[in-house]
């Protein structure tokens, strides 16, 4: 049989396998969750399908850890996850948006209810390796409690962590302890995102296989500790296996208490992950049970308990930034949370338009920094997050995406309110969409920071650009143990600056120099400018003590007799307050008033240059002098733009043409007047007469007025024509490297690809090029391969593909297609609660085993999917063959 919706081949066994004698009557309730088992790595919903319960009915899932991996849910296994479902109720809507993390039901069929879990939901503790138990049942007691097996597996990289989990230090083993992976660790922030984890054996063995890079392994068990300053810090390269043992601390106390909903405590919340650590570094863990209950083992003294416990995005709460401290010993504690009402929403996209999926995006109440909630992008680019809503303008909410698990190399805009304002407020029961573009940024700031002569280790570098109509910030870097630090940043004008808040939560240029290594009173340096165009840019950082007072102002702007004069003096030292005065009076011009707040001015009646000399004082016993010179002229020749036209620009291109002017009294100030049309987008004229920026828009002519002031403010303006052009194709080229394998009897389709030259493209075979029709297949001028394959065999072919110009040549390519011949069912045996048969088909190909217990049922469900290099035949295997019979089919592909 064939399956439209998909690109295989369903091959049905002509199986009826009589099993044990089931006495379950017709219309028993059906549970089912697929898949069944994922990656780690996956991105995509985990699909709940209920059926045949009353209408209007409330069912519970929960989802337990089979920590033991022994099949069955037992006392020694957590609850990782639970929540309701009522037929015919969707999840939590407000303002008309649902909020995906919630889960809900989503058909309209009575007495039927499917629900999906994005996968990730924004819990670590759901990602973690491993077995897990579904467990349905009915608060009312309408069925029997049904459970669904789900698994975890780790994706196959080639690095590896491995060892075992001992306690204190000794070769005493911790069995079936979780080991959760954390990133390199940065100086002044937390521990981070989790970006993996595993659960021991029984002797305490654990292996995970992750990307090469940097982590923290920390070990979880109850009637233990961990000690994140103790933890190694492993570093792998491509292809490395790291073995090392891990230590726990025996516990010796215990706090307990719940966890609640804060306007109702009445209402508990099960499943959650719930941390705590001390000042000497350790943490412990425990999870709420079906009654909100949780359990810490700890050590003497005072422990902060977290206050954002994971899983909070199933139940629509939002967390808190800060945790509450409890000393050991305590007993009866309860945690109270808010319900989130209100919602941010949006999507997350690349420039081009494609959705990323698994972007973690957070929200917080920016003043108060109470407040905290964050999702995951769905495999739309979808996001929901809930908010509190009501809060008031003194503290608005701010949404982004997380710089600590954002992917590499990719920057994310800012909200619109983000230039210059604090966030956005939100009323109770209202939404605000908000949605993000990502940028490749593949070019790099580099530099260094020094204090004294000394590198600053752990300051934060930022830097912040506009790039097209977007707001993006590079994502910070710590400058490390030689004072250097590396910003990933795309082509733009980027706006370079050390961080200098003071706020304890941050690597600030306070904490390390005021409080830190480097005692003393310092100078912020300003910020500097970078201009990346497919380049790298270095930009280095001196700190100055706070010696003594810096005159800035080195040079004075000319004047013209018988024009009003006003500029200000500028200096700079730690406390900004000035005193000027004039060192030689008598050679100041006499119609000139010099204050002594630094202010030279009034209206020049005589030309000639003038050398006099200043003092600036703070004070605080510093002081600086400076020679200056101010030259006043006659009446200069008339301010004209000498520049007489613009050079052609091209598309995705950086352009740079400097504007001249001349006459009136420089020095000059250029600018694009209200009236004027704006130049073509992504381009802009700096106050210096720079029209600069990428070249990203229509090929045609743009004109547009600019004008030049210079100092005495006198205005003239020039209308420019810019002609932008299109920059010349690339080669026509094939892109396909090779074409998927096919399957007798079943639908084929591939779609063959070029890029350059001018599309539209036409495809055909090369002359002289054997047909695809020999094998069944044919071959559509818009490179679409289709058809039902009929010959088993390996087909190669020439195919030529023809751009829309006149001038460029077709290009042509020799592709293969593999065509495997139809698969298989053989050996069939039965022996109690399972059942074996043996598959004959393919290898390198990913087969499906599908079960089903009544054949016309349109729900089959998925038991497991294998593929070998090196084999065509596999037994499969069904361990919990019970009912009186079943049904396989095995699916082809993808």
């Amino acid at each position: 049989m064939k399956n439209p919706a998909k690109k295989f081949f369903v091959l049905m066994a002509a199986l009826s396998v009589l099993l044990v004698a089931d006495n379950a009557c017709l219309g028993a309730v059906n549970f089912t969750v697929t898949p069944a088992a994922i990656s780690n790595t996956y991105i995509g919903p985990i699909t709940m399908l209920i059926s045949n319960i009353p209408t209007g009915d409330t069912v519970v899932v929960q989802k337990f850890g089979d920590v033991n991996a022994n099949g069955v849910i037992d006392a020694g296994d957590v609850l990782v996850q639970q929540f309701n479902l009522t037929d015919g109720q969707a999840g939590m809507v407000i303002g008309g948006v649902t909020n995906i993390n919630v889960p809900g039901d989503l058909n309209s069929t009575t007495g039927a209810v499917t629900a999906t879990l994005n996968f990730p939901g924004g819990d670590f503790t759901q990602n973690i390796i491993g077995k897990y138990g579904f467990i349905l049942s009915s608060p009312a007691g309408h069925f029997t409690p049904i459970t669904n097996f789900f698994t975890v597996t780790n994706f196959p990289y080639a690095q590896t962590i491995t060892g075992n989990v001992v306690s204190n230090g000794t070769s005493v083993v911790i069995p079936y302890a979780t080991v959760v992976l954390f990133p390199a660790p940065r100086p002044g922030h937390d521990l981070g995102q989790p970006v993996g984890g595993t659960v021991a054996n029984n002797l305490g063995v654990y292996t995970i296989h992750v990307p090469a890079g940097t982590y923290v392994p920390l070990p979880f068990q109850s009637n233990y500790v961990a000690s994140y300053t103790a933890a190694p810090v492993l570093t792998l390269t491509n292809g490395q296996s790291i073995s090392t043992n891990l230590t726990m601390t025996v516990a010796t106390a215990s706090i307990s208490g719940k966890v609640v909903d804060a306007n109702n405590p009445s209402i508990v919340l099960p499943g959650l992950f719930v941390p705590a650590n001390n000042s000497s570094y350790f943490i412990a863990s425990g999870n709420t049970d079906t009654n909100g209950n949780f359990t810490l083992r700890v050590t003497s003294g005072q422990w902060q308990i977290s206050g954002n416990p994971e899983g909070m995005g199933v139940h629509g709460y939002v967390t808190y930034n800060n945790g509450t401290n409890v000393n050991a010993g305590t007993t009866g504690f309860v945690g109270g949370f808010y319900k989130a009402t209100s919602l941010f929403y949006g999507t997350v996209k690349d420039n081009l338009g494609n959705p990323l999926p698994g972007i973690d995006v957070g929200a917080n109440d920016n003043n108060s920094n109470i407040y905290q909630s964050d999702g995951y992008t769905d495999a739309n680019g979808n996001y929901v997050i809930g908010a509190l809503g009501g809060l008031g303008s003194g503290d608005p909410w701010q949404v982004q995406v997380s710089s600590d698990s954002s992917p590499a190399n990719y920057l994310f805009s800012q909200p619109s309110w983000d230039n210059g304002s604090e966030g956005t407020n939100l009323n109770a029961g209202t939404v605000a969409q908000v949605n993000f573009t990502a940028i490749l940024a593949t070019n790099h700031i580099t530099g260094n920071v020094k204090f004294n002569g000394t590198n600053v280790i752990g300051v934060q570098v930022d830097a912040y650009a506009t790039i097209g109509t977007n707001n993006f910030n590079a994502n910070s870097a710590d400058t490390d143990a030689n004072g250097n630090y590396s910003l990933n940043v795309a082509n733009g004008n980027w706006n370079v600056n050390i961080y200098d808040c003071g706020c304890s939560d941050n690597v600030s240029l306070n904490n390390v120099i005021d409080g830190g290594t480097y005692q003393g009173d310092y100078l912020d340096p300003n910020s500097q400018n970078a201009t990346i165009n497919n380049n790298n840019a270095t930009n280095n950082f001196t700190i100055q003590f706070c010696g003594g007072v810096t005159i800035i102002t080195t040079n004075l702007p000319g004047g013209t007799n018988g024009d009003y004069y006003d500029i200000h003096l500028q200096g700079s030292d730690c406390n900004n307050n000035f005193i000027w005065s004039l060192d030689d009076p008598s050679d100041f011009p006499s119609s000139l008033t010099f204050n002594s707040d630094g202010e030279i001015f009034g209206t020049p009646d005589a030309s000639g240059t003038y050398n006099f000399s200043v003092n600036v004082n703070d004070g605080n016993g510093h002081s600086a002098d400076t020679n200056l010179s101010l030259t006043i002229v006659d009446a200069a020749s008339p301010l004209q733009i000498t520049t007489s036209s613009l050079p052609n620009g091209t598309n995705t291109t950086f352009y740079s043409q400097t504007l001249q002017a001349s006459g009136g009294q420089p020095p000059y100030s250029w600018g694009i007047p209200d009236y004027s049309a704006l130049p073509p987008a992504n381009l802009s004229l700096s106050n210096g007469g720079v029209l600069s920026g990428t070249l990203s828009t229509a090929a045609q002519s743009y004109s547009f007025y600019v004008d030049v002031t210079d100092s005495v403010s006198t205005v003239v303006e020039e209308l420019f024509t810019l002609n932008v052009v299109n920059p010349p194709a690339p080669p026509l080229t094939i892109t396909n490297v090779s074409l998927p394998n096919g399957n007798i009897g079943v639908a084929y389709n591939a779609q063959l690809g070029a890029t350059g030259g001018q599309s539209p493209y036409s495809w055909s075979y090369a002359p002289g090029s054997q047909n695809l029709s020999a094998i069944g297949l044919s071959l559509n001028s818009s490179g679409l391969i289709s058809g039902t394959p009929t010959t088993n065999r390996v087909f190669s072919f020439k195919a030529q593909v023809t751009d829309s110009s006149v001038s460029d040549p077709p290009t042509n390519k020799v592709l293969s297609i593999t065509i495997n011949s139809k698969p298989v069912l053989v050996s069939q045996s039965w022996q109690t609660n399972w059942f074996q048969m043996r598959l004959t088909g393919a290898s390198n190909q990913n087969y499906t085993l599908q079960l089903s217990t009544n054949l016309s049922s349109t729900n089959w469900t998925s038991l497991f999917i294998t593929n070998s290099a090196t084999t065509n035949t596999f037994f499969l295997t069904d361990p919990n063959a019970t009912n009186k019979q079943r049904f396989y089919r095995i699916l082809i592909g993808p």
